[in-house]
């Protein structure tokens, strides 16, 4: 919340179920890097498979719920080389609701992404805007 600016809610937006426990952990690590990353960006992160599991158990409702809060994030940001059922219809709402929606299916690209944002606000301090 440097210099007044507003922060961005950005909805992580990567997959949860995984065919066993090792590819569970995975995805769950994944997410909580781009929760990282969206957090080093000054912005806050919406992550609903890190915090739903918690206490829903039923699939459809976790589905739903994370739906609604689509709605409430300025972006939707797609993370990880596939997309699963829930991340297309998260995908699918964030389209109709007219939400900026970005891929950083490589970790790396998500990395660049950061590194060339935080030079141009460096550039844009250097010139005074």
């Amino acid at each position: 919340y440097e210099g007044g600016n507003k922060m961005k809610a950005i909805y992580v937006c990567s997959p949860y179920r995984a065919k066993d426990e090792q590819g569970l952990q995975e995805n769950i690590k994944l997410a909580r890097r781009a929760c990282e990353l969206v957090t080093c960006m000054g912005d806050a992160p919406i992550c609903p498979q890190l915090y739903f599991s918690q206490f829903i158990k039923e699939r459809e409702t976790a589905l739903e719920a994370g739906l609604a809060l689509v709605g409430a994030a300025d972006e939707l940001w797609v993370i990880g080389s596939r997309i699963s059922e829930g991340m297309a219809a998260e995908i699918h709402e964030a389209t109709k609701l007219g939400k900026k929606v970005r891929c950083m299916t490589d970790p790396k690209v998500a990395e660049e992404h950061l590194l060339n944002t935080i030079l141009m606000s460096k550039s844009e301090d250097e010139h005074g805007h």
